[in-house]
């Protein structure tokens, strides 16, 4: 069973921050933060960015303003009715012993109050069945503030992969550039023939190629990740690195900057491209067990389907109880002016009433006991699935955490064949294939390097959105963006969605459901 205090403690924080809040929406509105060209954002930049612009969250919100308005709609069966009305009296007289009639028009005035005393707990199911609804809503709002941050960290290491790419394949040009001035140089000199010359010029062309490629592949990044963020018509920005994601290909900046003919004059020394940033692996404070179980008492779809099969059982109770009559109370006044004299009159009753077709009421709940029926099979469904999709996440991110250190030791072995093959060349020693395939295995092994990490940090990203437990903090860093300016209450947000890493459990509580009803 969830624990009702995680429920509870997020239920109030959330609906609490953005009733509270509403006012300073309009005034932020002005004052939003612009990106500006070339700008360098974190991720806690973009995340704020995101939350702030989002269109599916400002939509769950107004979800949650109706769902709130279908409380105070279904509440107000207890409040009273109102009537009034004025009109005109047609007074019309004729008598056939007498010659002659009379025919005026007089005006008449009505006050009525009705008051519902008690309907046999009608009322109150359908107030229950809303206030269940209205919880739903509060956690599709949650979860599409979760699934906001999920996309943006998609996208933000999407661009990390692709930059990390295009910095490979900038050095692989150069590394193609310099081969290729050094083999016309032996070959004008006799020490090689010309086909090495033919040979460099080919892969040189095709590393060039590469390179479009990988800067194409960071610009549609950089867009996907932009309209993550919701801003459109935006300037170019840049981002920046995470721990758990950190690559430089480096080269020195004068063989970056120096024009190609002028490469050769630079000496080669592949050994600079050793500065391959190590990333950190985040340890994971659950194992596979308590992440499933977290996964349970975290997830905001499974509070939706829970919330939905409560309202759907309140709704059978509340068809059930249509059998029942509703007691209502009248009170009213009326003023009548007639042809000799004026009536004024206040009266007062109490009734019992009730209207049913038994048949479609019979029907009726057949279909709502099918629906429950059907919420329930909903939320075995999506347990199996959550259950499924928790265990995947946990295998990938164990499994790409141990990938890293064997990719990162390929890269050290590639480059080390590398430079052997590089300097077996230059002698005269080796061949140009050689010098080949030990500079494409090289490439390969860092490229597959930078995969590595992508997909390490995805399955991080992976495992956060299906248990709904985050390793790191961006509720908080972001939360000016989501006009949350209240250090406590975000302090609890944090600590009822676990962004805390010591915070693996949560008090009980002696509270119900109903607590969450009002």
């Amino acid at each position: 069973m969830i624990n009702m205090f995680c429920r509870k403690i997020s239920v109030i924080i959330f609906v609490s921050l953005f009733m509270f809040s509403f006012s300073y929406m309009q005034v932020w509105g002005a004052e939003k933060a612009q990106i500006k060209k070339n700008q360098v954002l974190s991720i806690q930049d973009c995340v704020a960015f995101a939350i702030n612009n989002s269109p599916v969250i400002k939509k769950y919100e107004y979800n949650l303003e109706i769902a709130n308005s279908n409380v105070g709609i279904a509440k107000s069966v207890y409040f009273p009715t109102l009537g009034a009305g004025v009109g005109i009296y047609q007074d019309y007289n004729s008598n056939k012993n007498y010659d002659g009639s009379s025919n005026r028009e007089l005006p008449s005035a009505a006050v009525t109050f009705n008051q519902l005393i008690w309907n046999f707990g009608k009322a109150s199911s359908l107030i229950k069945m809303e206030q269940f609804y209205r919880l739903g809503a509060e956690y599709q709002f949650m979860d599409s503030i979760c699934n906001t941050i999920y996309d943006v960290k998609s996208k933000y290491y999407a661009v990390l992969r692709a930059q990390g790419l295009v910095e490979i394949a900038k050095n692989n040009v150069l590394i193609n550039e310099k081969n290729y001035e050094r083999a016309r140089k032996y070959a004008e000199s006799g020490k090689r023939t010309k086909i090495d010359v033919v040979n460099a010029e080919v892969y040189l062309s095709e590393a060039r190629i590469a390179l479009v490629d990988a800067q194409n592949e960071y610009d549609n990044a950089l867009a996907d990740l932009g309209n993550s963020l919701f801003v459109a018509y935006a300037p170019d920005f840049k981002i920046k690195e995470v721990d758990t994601f950190r690559f430089r290909d480096d080269y020195p900046s004068s063989i970056l900057h120096s024009a190609s003919s002028k490469i050769v004059d630079v000496a080669f020394k592949t050994g600079v491209e050793r500065n391959i940033l190590s990333s950190e692996l985040k340890k994971l404070p659950f194992n596979l067990e308590q992440a499933i179980e977290l996964a349970y008492k975290s997830s905001p779809d499974l509070w939706v389907l829970e919330s939905t099969l409560k309202a759907m059982q309140q709704s059978v109770l509340y068809i059930k109880r249509q059998y029942y009559p509703d007691l209502t109370g009248n009170i009213g006044y009326g003023y009548n002016n007639t042809k000799d004299l004026s009536n004024n009159n206040l009266n007062m009753s109490v009734n019992l009433t009730s209207s049913l077709n038994i048949k479609q009421l019979k029907h009726e709940i057949d279909r709502a006991m099918a629906e429950v029926n059907l919420a329930s099979n909903d939320i075995d469904h999506f347990r199996q699935n959550l259950y499924f999709s928790v265990k995947k996440a946990y295998i990938n991110v164990d499994k790409n955490a141990r990938q890293i250190p064997a990719a990162q030791e390929k890269v050290r072995q590639a480059l080390e064949n590398f430079e052997l093959a590089d300097k077996l060349y230059d002698e005269g020693k080796g061949d140009y294939i050689l010098w080949q395939n030990a500079r494409e295995n090289y490439n390969e092994a860092k490229i597959e390097y930078v995969d590595t990490l992508y997909h390490y940090n995805m399955s991080l990203a992976d495992l956060e959105i299906a248990m709904h437990y985050h390793l790191d903090d961006l509720h908080s860093q972001a939360e000016h963006a989501m006009h949350y300016h209240h250090k406590e209450i975000i302090e609890k947000l944090e600590e009822s969605l676990h962004c805390q890493r010591e915070h693996h459990e949560h008090p009980n509580h002696e509270h119900g459901e109903d607590d969450l009803l009002h």
